[in-house]
């Protein structure tokens, strides 16, 4: 029985367990991209396509400035940090870690600020465009902040933590963007000013938590010296910075070629950037899970990996390479024969070049999901740069394939050369994996040639569904005995810790 006098104790940040995590980041995904939807649904109608065009353009320039600008290093704390914490080296790690982050973060909004015409000019076509590129300047310094908290606590397996800034985050932006598209100007600064704000107020957040839970006792063991802590730390840091510019470069690059090397002028190109992001408004959900995944699973199957249980990591992730675009299959499916209702009636028609792109948009982003996840395995394996040349091997595709199309197709030309490229990376992402030691058996190329029926419209997607449940349930072709057991093994572990299992192990909870 506790008395006035007792006071809260901080204890320690106990990691959440592997499934745990996943069944965290996936609710909370649902959750928010649900508040997204609704969110891109209002932008799409009280926007115009040039101004949705606008945001685009500042979106991916932030998700490709904010790991450039700090060379990569959060994308390596997932790797690096469990073995810090464990070594009793926690604190020195984020002290360095943060110092030269946050260095850098202040040399990149510099330039931008100083550079601001030239880079309107690169990231929207139009030089005159300095306001807006001043805020996008803003809103990256606080997206950096906000990256490197996350990355912190992913690290730290804390995804519980890492869920609610995503969640917070999507409301306060959902909020903030909607008042003021409809009380100040409706274009895309109103967004981009909402979007830095949501990301600031989560990071202050989450910053005066931490100062509160967190335990302040110093490292248990001596700090290394820079030469020691260092040098392996960027070369991986330095691979993942090149797999994530490629990865970032890989999701726009269609996008810039649009507005640079298609025939249309820059309002016309922006308009038609404002109809590919209508398209992608259901479909970015898969990829959002994709990322959530990984960085659910990374600092789990980097513990396994560390623990000598390789063989594991390969069956895990070979299973999850399996079933994951059969999932999104079936969820695509449901897309497919929603995209009517959503392009005709909620979108008010004003969408029509990307309604005619959307299922292409869709089997792009169930692609670009798994190779998103594939690449897990060579970061475990600590071969981060055998992520890179996959991406940029796609990379190169894309640019010659949009060269090819763009011209002749307009934006559909586009969406297919993208979706073509990301398949030729995810081939290519699995092939390495093989080599480096992961299994890849034959029903995982047929699983992630899945998608393609997508394409075809609900005629061909249905029926492969149906053969995919078949094959799963019946047959050992696309599941072998072994992944069915693991399966089988993991729903166990749900069940054993589901609330009404405990409940009934243990009476004494419910008094």
């Amino acid at each position: 029985m506790s008395t006035s006098t007792d006071k809260p104790k901080r204890g320690p940040l106990r990691p959440d367990t592997l499934s745990s995590s996943i069944l965290i980041l996936l609710t909370v995904a649902v959750v928010q991209r649900s508040v997204g939807f609704g969110r891109g649904i209002l932008f799409c109608r009280w926007l115009d396509a040039e101004s949705l065009g606008h945001w685009e353009m500042a979106y991916g320039f932030l998700l490709l400035a904010a790991p450039l600008a700090v060379l990569g290093l959060p994308g390596s704390f997932g790797r690096y940090l469990t073995r810090y914490r464990e070594d009793g080296m926690l604190w020195m790690f984020l002290r360095r870690t943060a110092a030269w982050t946050f260095g850098l973060a202040a040399v990149a909004v510099a330039t931008l600020l100083a550079f601001r015409g030239q880079f309107a000019g690169l990231v929207f076509g139009e030089p005159n465009q300095t306001l807006m590129m001043t805020a996008v300047a803003a809103c990256l310094a606080v997206v950096i902040l906000m990256h490197f908290l996350e990355a912190v606590f992913a690290g730290l397996r804390l995804f519980r933590v890492v869920s609610v800034m995503y969640f917070c985050q999507s409301m306060l932006f959902a909020a903030g963007a909607l008042s003021l598209i409809r009380f100040w100007r409706a274009d895309a600064l109103s967004v981009i000013v909402a979007y830095g704000a949501g990301c600031l107020a989560t990071s202050l957040g989450v910053l005066a938590w931490s100062a509160f839970r967190a335990e302040a006792a110093p490292d248990a063991a001596p700090g290394l010296s820079h030469r020691q802590f260092w040098p392996p730390l960027m070369r991986f840091a330095v691979w993942v910075w090149v797999t994530n510019l490629l990865s970032n470069l890989f999701a726009v690059i269609d996008r810039y070629m649009i507005v640079h090397c298609g025939a249309f002028t820059a309002d016309e190109a922006l308009a038609q950037v404002g109809n590919y992001h209508a398209s992608a408004l259901v479909p970015m959900l898969l990829v959002s899970i994709a990322n959530l995944l990984v960085g659910a699973m990374t600092p789990h199957l980097s513990h396994d990996w560390e623990a000598g249980r390789r063989g594991a990591v390969s069956d895990q992730l070979n299973l999850t390479l399996k079933l994951a675009p059969l999932v999104m299959l079936a969820a695509g499916a449901v897309v497919l024969a929603c995209n009517p209702l959503l392009f005709g009636w909620v979108l008010e028609g004003r969408y029509a070049y990307g309604r005619a792109v959307a299922p292409w948009t869709l089997a792009t982003c169930v692609w670009f999901g798994m190779l998103l996840v594939s690449q897990t395995y060579v970061w475990c394996a600590e071969k981060s740069r055998r992520a890179a040349w996959p991406l940029a091997t796609g990379l190169l595709a894309n640019i010659g394939l949009n060269l090819v199309l763009l011209p002749r197709m307009g934006l559909l030309g586009a969406v297919v050369a993208t979706a073509v490229a990301t398949l030729i990376a995810f081939a290519i992402q699995l092939w390495v994996n093989h080599r480096v030691g992961m299994r890849v058996s034959p029903g995982l190329f047929i699983c992630g040639l899945s998608p393609l029926a997508l394409a075809g419209g609900l005629t061909t997607t249905l029926p492969l569904l149906l053969a995919a449940g078949v094959g799963v349930l019946f047959t050992d072709l696309l599941v072998d005995a072994q992944e069915k057991r693991l399966l089988t093994s993991v729903a166990r572990g749900y069940l054993a810790r589901a609330p009404f299992n405990r409940l009934h192990r243990n009476p004494s909870v419910a008094s």
